[in-house]
């Protein structure tokens, strides 16, 4: 159980980026379970289990939607097509597991 104690280290990456799944069907299974196809949606759904959400920086405009949702938002660059990006993306989940 990851609720409780463990929430404050578990960070996700949302894969909906601009209402649309980066790949695979995480926008319809949102939907399908009542949720708007967003991070938003997405951090209703994993507020018990992390506290921490990665949102892309297309999605900038719902930081605080996710925030009034129980996550913390981070904003940044989530499509991994570069290293650099990669790179940085695992360094701020880290950062925010561990509290630095």
């Amino acid at each position: 159980d990851c609720a409780g104690p463990c929430r404050n280290r578990n960070v996700a990456i949302s894969p909906i980026i601009g209402g649309a799944a980066l790949k695979g069907p995480a926008d319809r299974m949102l939907r399908e379970l009542g949720e708007e196809s967003s991070g938003v949606g997405g951090a209703r759904r994993y507020r018990d289990l992390a506290a921490t959400l990665v949102i892309d920086e297309i999605d900038r405009e719902l930081a605080s939607a996710v925030e009034d949702a129980g996550m913390r938002p981070i904003v940044m660059p989530t499509i991994m097509k570069q290293p650099g990006v990669a790179a940085a993306l695992a360094q701020a989940c880290h950062d925010a597991a561990t509290g630095v």
